[in-house]
């Protein structure tokens, strides 16, 4: 009887370690997986983040051209209006001297 009991302790506390045991490698286990969901996480924001900053910068550099181009149009509208208005006076001068007036 003493035998039996001490054999069903030795059972029962071995079958205890073991659950604590397994339920300390699955706790370990499961804090590196949060461990690693946290590191990917990171990654993935910190990735984001500079493909936000990239697509700001290239935004401005667009921007930048744009205004470029915006620019060198006026001027060269500015300067096609000047010849227009050249041109304009010599068609009047034309047509005054071509009447007699002049």
């Amino acid at each position: 009887m003493e035998q039996a009991i001490f054999n069903s302790a030795i059972k029962e506390g071995l079958f205890a370690v073991l659950f604590v045991v397994a339920g300390f490698l699955l706790w370990r286990q499961m804090a590196r997986i949060q461990d690693d969901g946290r590191a990917r996480e990171e990654r993935m924001l910190a990735a984001a983040k500079e493909r936000e900053d990239q697509m700001y910068s290239d935004a401005l550099r667009r921007e930048e051209r744009l205004m470029r181009l915006a620019e060198d149009l006026t001027a060269r509208f500015e300067k096609l209006a000047s010849q227009y208005d050249g041109l304009a006076l010599d068609v009047t001068e034309i047509k005054s001297v071509m009447k007699g007036e002049r």
